[in-house]
């Protein structure tokens, strides 16, 4: 399909085509016969036609050029001559086609191919800990002053500005903001919770998050909710004419979420610092959304009890299934068929919102299982993400072999409305992402930790973040009850 550039020019070769034909017509016909007149009338109503179409087409390519700003367009009389180009500011960006009209942009200077990128929430925390990198690269510019020169002082970087100075350790210098619009007030509450949905390509959180119950500890800092003690039952019964009624008193439990703090710290080299603010952008981007899924699932898939510092792993006091010792397509059926009886067993047939939780190379070994005469056949629903019809969460930080069976609808969450991010160039760190300790013990024969990274000697800035979270199963987790099953082991 053309371009609007390309048909003005192909409409103006044609007019020109035209007037050429036209001239050479009257000039060999001095006195015009019948024949003569017809073919100018014929000549005269196609360059009519042809003029106005090209001018209806011009007038759609003013339009588009006043909208824009930052482009440079190429402009081509009737005659197919190039004339000076016309220069209509992009941004802070000057393009030019020579010899084709470039009038394929949008009124944002956008090609019209090419959806504009939509700013999600979370988008704002990247860019605030970008400009936090690019002030300790140079302390000399203030931080106020680091988030103007890169993001201006339109809404965007207000919303920038305002993000900072919430989440931002050492951005309190950045003054209260009086002047954001509201939608920017509230959309600072939702940068959170749009974080958390950011992770969902590297996480199992978000995903088991998004089946069950998210709240946030909001002022209190303390979430209860209902339960109910499954050890009582409140079904009724026959009687007879006259007799009593039996009364029964059903028994609910409560489950208390507290805030335990979660932190993660990303390591950069401070050469970074010379990308582009997009490429930055990029890499904080990635660096805090693996890092951070990797902590969370981390402690989401192990089997390690609640304490005051961490939640309970989704493991924790489960007995796990006896897997198949088939290594064939027999043996994945065996287990798949174990872990579904056993959660339709244990929630007694009230599943809501089952999920499969499983290493991505379990995931393809089921893909490619094969029958005895060479046929795949769940590879077809395997790769669309479901298995029985209930969603596959996919994770690298689950170990291999192992499958996990949940009803998501009894996960419930909870986290603090803002994280916390602090920039350092300064720090000595204890390069450990399982059992860190302090950099040494106290005692008579001081232990010292290792290995450790001191960030001015390297040349290196480290990312921190802090965020309160914490999640539960709102039914028992006892053996024979629970809305969790899993096996290991899996030889398929």
């Amino acid at each position: 399909m053309s371009t609007l550039a390309q048909r003005i020019q192909n409409a103006q070769q044609r007019i020109v085509a035209l007037e050429d034909r036209l001239t050479t017509h009257l000039e060999s016909n001095e006195t015009m016969d019948d024949a003569a007149t017809a073919t100018t009338d014929q000549l005269t109503s196609q360059l009519d036609a042809e003029k106005k179409s090209l001018e209806s087409m011009k007038r759609a390519e003013a339009h588009l050029a006043r909208a824009s700003t930052g482009t440079s367009l190429t402009v081509i009389d009737q005659r197919g001559e190039q004339q000076p180009e016309q220069h209509y500011q992009v941004g802070q960006v000057t393009r030019g086609n020579p010899g084709i009209q470039d009038t394929t942009l949008s009124s944002r200077g956008r090609l019209f191919a090419v959806p504009e990128k939509k700013i999600r929430p979370s988008d704002y925390i990247f860019k605030a800990v970008t400009a936090a990198i690019k002030h300790y690269a140079d302390p000399r510019v203030p931080m106020l002053g680091v988030l103007r020169d890169i993001y201006g002082e339109g809404e965007q970087g207000e919303m920038v500005r305002r993000v900072a100075s919430l989440m931002i350790t050492k951005a309190a210098s950045i003054p209260a903001d009086t002047t954001t619009s509201g939608w920017a007030s509230n959309l600072v509450q939702t940068v959170i919770g749009d974080l958390i949905q950011s992770l969902l390509p590297t996480s199992i959180y978000p995903r088991l998050s998004g089946l069950g119950g998210s709240f946030t500890f909001g002022m209190n800092g303390v979430i209860s909710l209902p339960a109910r003690n499954t050890a009582t039952q409140l079904s009724g019964a026959f009687i007879a004419q006259g007799a009593a009624i039996p009364v029964k008193q059903g028994a609910f439990t409560s489950i208390t979420l507290t805030p335990k703090k979660m932190g993660v710290i990303t390591t950069l080299t401070r050469e970074i610092t010379i990308h582009s603010i997009p490429a930055i952008e990029a890499i904080v981007r990635q660096a805090i959304l693996e890092d951070t899924g990797v902590s969370i699932d981390t402690v989401l898939t192990d089997s390690t009890a609640a304490d005051t510092t961490r939640p309970a792993g989704l493991l924790n006091g489960i007995g796990k299934i006896t897997a198949s010792t088939v290594s064939s397509i027999v043996g994945f059926i065996a287990d798949v068929k174990a872990l579904t009886q056993a959660l339709i067993t244990s929630t007694k047939g009230n599943i809501r919102a089952p999920a499969w939780i499983m290493n991505p190379g379990d995931v393809l070994a089921a893909e490619l299982l094969q029958t005895t005469v060479g046929e795949t056949p769940f590879r077809e629903e395997v790769s669309r993400g479901t298995l029985l019809g209930y969603p596959i969460i996919p994770s690298t930080t689950l170990a291999y072999r192992t499958m996990i069976l949940i009803d998501a609808a009894d996960f419930i969450t909870a986290t603090w409305d803002t994280p916390n991010f602090a920039v350092s160039d300064q720090a000595v760190l204890h390069m450990e992402d399982t059992s860190p300790t302090g950099i040494t013990t106290g005692g008579a024969t001081p232990a010292f930790a290792s290995p450790v990274r001191s960030l001015f000697q390297t040349d290196s800035i480290a990312i921190r973040m802090i965020m309160d979270i914490n999640w539960a199963l709102r039914r028992s987790t006892a053996v024979g009850s629970s809305v969790v099953q899993w096996t290991n082991t899996l030889v398929w």
